[in-house]
């Protein structure tokens, strides 16, 4: 019985971090979308990733690189952006969701341009994330801050 009662607690746990490793995949993954969005990948958009993931996420080399690799396995595969969009939707708040969004426009923008595909798709992320115009037009001025653009 007490076999039983320790698996009963450990498990929320364990279903705590499995949500948590599959929130960072799903944004990940949206962000290798828009690193990849305009046909090419860059390799100012893949540090810039990185960083936003180590920071973001608090990940380790290791973890990191795990990470990236499945992103990258995982945008490949996908045939819709639905099922992360609303993982995030579910278990984000709005200001998370914001966040999320502004790293989005860094990577579209990490290259001193944007690209009508990476414009796109952004925007069609903003959208199913629930947030406004507004929201998605401070995310992309604090974006652009952040990089140093005027």
């Amino acid at each position: 019985m007490l076999k039983s009662l320790k698996k009963l607690i450990k498990r929320p746990q364990h279903r705590s971090e499995d949500r948590e490793l599959e929130l960072k995949l799903a944004a990940a993954t949206l962000m290798f979308e828009v690193v990849r969005s305009d046909g090419r990948v860059d390799d100012v958009e893949l540090i810039y990733m990185e960083e936003i993931l180590r920071r973001e996420f608090n990940l380790d080399d290791e973890e990191l690189s795990e990470l990236f690799k499945q992103a990258k396995s995982t945008a490949h595969e996908a045939t819709s952006l639905h099922n992360f969009t609303r993982e995030i939707c579910d278990n984000w708040g709005n200001a998370k969701r914001a966040k999320l969004l502004e790293y989005l426009w860094t990577l579209a923008l990490a290259d001193d341009q944007i690209d009508p595909h990476e414009r796109h798709l952004v925007r069609k992320v903003a959208g199913l994330l629930h947030l406004n115009e507004k929201q998605i037009i401070q995310s992309r001025e604090r974006a652009k801050r952040q990089l140093g653009i005027d």
